[in-house]
C-alpha cells in the first residue's frame, strides 16, 4: 500500500511595506520569470497612480474596493452525468473568489493597450472600482451562465 503524502502548506509572508497578506498574494500573482521585485515595483507605482484619482480615499483603499467588486460569488463546474454534460454552478469559497478575481485582474490588465504595466494595471484596478471593464464583464458572464444552468443546482452534491 502507498502512503498518503502530507500536503506542504505554502506560507505567505505579509508585504513589508503595507503588512498586508492580501497585497503581498496579489504581487505574487503579477511575478513574471521570478522577478518579485519588479512586481513589487509595478504594484506600488500602482497605488501611487490610484492616489493621484481620489483626494478623499488612498489607493490601497480603491485596490481593496476594486478586488471585492471583481470578486465572483459562483462558478461553473462541468460534470457528465448518463452521457450527457452539465454546466453546474457551485458557490465557491472567500479564498478562491480573491484568487480569481486576482487572476482576472492581471489577464485583462495585460491586455491593455497602454505603455506601462502600472498605467494598465492601475486603469483596470480604476474600472474594477467603477464596476466597468473587462474583469466585471468576465464575472457577469459567469452569473448569467449560472442562471442558465440553474436547474442543475442539484447535481451540486455529485461533483
Amino acid at each position: 500500500m502507498t502512503k498518503r503524502l502530507k500536503k506542504i502548506k505554502k506560507y505567505i509572508f505579509s508585504d513589508t511595506f503595507y503588512n498586508n497578506l492580501i497585497v503581498s498574494k496579489f504581487i505574487n500573482i503579477i511575478t513574471i520569470s521570478g522577478k518579485k521585485n519588479i512586481s513589487k515595483k509595478i504594484f506600488y507605482k500602482t497605488i501611487e497612480y490610484l492616489n493621484g484619482f481620489n483626494e478623499n480615499k488612498n489607493g490601497i483603499y480603491i485596490f481593496y474596493e476594486a478586488l471585492n467588486n471583481a470578486c465572483p460569488m459562483l462558478e461553473i463546474r462541468i460534470k457528465k452525468i448518463s452521457g450527457s454534460i452539465y454546466n453546474i454552478p457551485i458557490e465557491i469559497s472567500n479564498k478562491r473568489r480573491i484568487n480569481t478575481a486576482m487572476r482576472w485582474i492581471k489577464k485583462y490588465s495585460l491586455i491593455r493597450k497602454e505603455k506601462y504595466m502600472y498605467l494598465k494595471l492601475g486603469k483596470e484596478l480604476l474600472d474594477c472600482y467603477n464596476k466597468t471593464g473587462n474583469t466585471i464583464k468576465k464575472k457577469f458572464s459567469i452569473y448569467k451562465l449560472a442562471e442558465s444552468s440553474r436547474a442543475y443546482f442539484n447535481y451540486k452534491n455529485k461533483i
